[in-house]
């Protein structure tokens, strides 16, 4: 019998003495990355064209997404997996704080959350680096798991009907529920340590979830660098080339359109504006999607940045920063990274959180939102890109100026 290639790689994974889960999924992306797969989903009742999926093989969907996974409080031996530095999705579910690591994910990609009367399903695609989360009740579907098909590259997950739901479509593509939107669900991506500096109280998903994963390895190798143009799945149309292909954009989505805030560029602008002179980096970008105002709030502490209608008080908004402070143009009032102004003549006025913005690879933004904007500061700037968590200001980090 004729030995395939990837069988060679597997093998030298075991003998590195992985845990036999872990060698199973690199064994899973290995297969991928030499164009074993086979299949389409059934052209019938489907609203996506057929050929932008691709079947990644048996082996994708089982994939183990994760139902009512067990959390612990901070300081426990069952979060100790998680680093301060390292990012986790955050959001209020069942009138607790928790948060879930996005390296969890990076092994299971759906973790659904349910108490009576309330429902979430946090995803995490690291093929596409874009993070959402949905209320699948008001759709009336049942617990969505890790389908065996791609979109663009995109988790497809699926339903007990059959259905498909490519996770940055928001809806059904294929089957019975075809043409169902999901409810999205306000959430942040932020430093662990800036989240429980925040909430206090909040819960984490445990690394206790029964499966023999080692969840602080990475299982997909130099992917996610941002200048790295490899796939493992096709894509419809080429890369677009405004952003390398992996950088981290927060985009705003409206229509086929929107903007994209580059979170490396972000930073850069912070760190070359305010280093030397301030305990945090801040910055604000102000652009417009789908002919409204709207900014992102970036902080270095947080590691990532929330985006905002940039309306308050009925009066439309462009931002600055001076002094290492976020401040409207139009009435000088400051304002902190939840979007409330802390001083000036609008203090205590709230800018509106934008809750279908979420974070994804820049390849796969443009992928699914072809007329899409890029933010770009008035004057060039080189950037220093980072992977996965940007850098922080060096020396002892006060995790409490994550709300500035």
């Amino acid at each position: 019998m004729t030995r395939k290639p990837h069988d060679r790689r597997t093998r030298w994974l075991s003998r590195r003495g992985l845990p036999a889960a872990v060698v199973a999924l690199c064994s899973v992306q290995l297969a991928a990355c030499s164009g074993e797969t086979s299949g389409l989903p059934p052209a019938a009742s489907c609203t996506v064209p057929i050929e932008r999926f691709t079947d990644g093989g048996t082996d994708r969907s089982s994939i183990p997404a994760l139902k009512n996974p067990r959390v612990a409080t901070r300081g426990t031996p069952d979060v100790a997996y998680v680093d301060f530095d390292e990012l986790v999705i955050g959001l209020e579910f069942n009138g607790f704080h928790l948060a879930i690591p996005l390296k969890l994910l990076w092994w299971h990609e759906v973790a659904e959350f349910e108490v009576p009367g309330e429902r979430l399903t946090v995803t995490y695609s690291p093929l596409t680096g874009s993070a959402l989360v949905f209320n699948p009740a008001p759709t009336g579907v049942g617990d969505l798991s890790v389908s065996k098909y791609v979109l663009d590259t995109n988790l497809v997950m699926e339903d007990a009907s059959g259905t498909l739901w490519p996770q940055m479509g928001a809806s059904s593509s294929c089957g019975p529920l075809d043409g169902r939107t999901l409810a999205r669900i306000p959430h942040q991506i932020m430093t662990w340590g800036a989240w429980f500096s925040i909430h206090l109280n909040t819960f984490a998903v445990s690394s206790g979830t029964g499966h023999d994963f080692l969840y602080t390895l990475y299982p997909y190798g130099d992917y996610r660098d941002p200048d790295n143009p490899e796939l493992r799945y096709p894509i419809s149309g080429p890369l677009d080339p405004r952003r390398p292909p992996k950088e981290r954009v927060l985009g705003v989505p409206a229509g086929t359109g929107g903007v994209a805030f580059s979170l490396p560029l972000l930073a850069q602008l912070a760190r070359d504006d305010q280093q030397g002179q301030q305990a945090v980096w801040v910055w604000a970008a102000s652009a417009e999607a789908g002919g409204e105002p709207v900014v992102a709030f970036w902080n270095s502490i947080v590691g990532g940045a929330m985006a905002y209608r940039a309306i308050a008080n009925g009066q439309p908004l462009t931002f600055e920063v001076v002094d290492g402070q976020r401040r409207d143009v139009e009435t000088g009032s400051t304002w902190n990274f939840d979007g409330v102004a802390v001083d000036g003549p609008l203090q205590g006025a709230a800018l509106s959180p934008i809750g279908d913005a979420y974070t994804a690879f820049w390849f796969a933004w443009a992928e699914f939102q072809p007329d899409t904007d890029v933010w770009l500061p008035p004057a060039p700037a080189s950037i220093v890109p980072d992977p996965d968590v940007l850098e922080l200001p060096s020396g002892p980090i006060d995790w409490s100026l994550a709300t500035r």
